[in-house]
């Protein structure tokens, strides 16, 4: 989808005046954002700035106190309750890989076809391995997660999301919890799903990944959301210096 189109078609998340508190402390504080199809948004920011907690909210994972979250034109309710049918077009993938580790690779794959998408067998197989392979994984289907390095556990994580076919997929610090050495092959799955059209949010501190896939890249601070900026502008002399302080830091 070119970018105009994109731009013009309806969001697939919609958040407006987004507060959530833990107890009186204040996390997000009216977030306001909207992602349209194959967007891809990069959103980044100091420990602490509600990044994590955004994302949990887009898939009912948290429930807030106040404001709107839609995904595809459905309400997730502040008590993030009846959430499943958002979470059913959501797929998201954590820090920490969250693999069942008494099943193996394809079966970690075909559970959540075959009982919430009633999949038969046959048919969550042969999408499992279709999306194993496009994370280059399919060699690995029949061990188990104990045998597999940190990258290799996290890009079945991400084949597994995409076997229930999401509208859009969320990342939260994918990389964070890797060695180095895995950070590159689970960030060139991620690009390789941008360029193939996938609608993606995706909280990280990789700023060399933000430059190069990012459509919009979203800095949050203090539970607010203190700029919003292409790349070029992001990246460039003319960014807010709140921007310019954390991107030293990382960098």
């Amino acid at each position: 989808m070119s970018s105009a189109s994109s731009s013009a078609a309806p969001a697939i998340v919609a958040v407006r005046g987004l507060s959530k508190r833990f107890g009186e402390h204040p996390v997000l504080d009216g977030i306001d954002l909207d992602v349209r199809p194959s967007e891809r948004v990069v959103i980044c920011g100091p420990s602490g700035s509600g990044k994590s907690t955004l994302a949990r909210c887009i898939n009912g994972l948290e429930p807030y106190q106040q404001g709107e979250v839609k995904v595809n034109g459905i309400a997730i309710s502040p008590d993030a309750s009846h959430a499943d049918r958002v979470r059913a077009n959501v797929g998201m993938v954590f820090q920490q890989f969250n693999l069942f580790p008494h099943l193996s690779v394809l079966e970690n794959c075909t559970l959540a076809q075959t009982w919430v998408r009633r999949c038969s067998k046959r048919e969550a197989r042969e999408i499992a391995m279709a999306h194993l392979d496009k994370v280059r994984m399919a060699g690995k289907a029949s061990s188990f997660p104990s045998q597999l390095s940190g990258g290799q556990q996290q890009r079945v994580a991400i084949a597994r999301a995409l076997c229930l076919n999401p509208s859009v997929m969320l990342f939260d610090e994918a990389t964070s919890a890797l060695d180095p050495e895995m950070v590159k092959e689970v960030l060139e799955t991620m690009i390789l799903l941008a360029r193939d059209g996938m609608t993606m949010i995706c909280i990280t501190h990789e700023m060399g990944f933000a430059k190069a896939v990012a459509d919009k890249v979203v800095f949050m601070e203090a539970g607010t959301i203190a700029a919003t900026a292409r790349p070029d502008v992001f990246f460039g002399e003319g960014a807010d210096e709140r921007v310019r302080k954390f991107l030293r830091q990382v960098f």
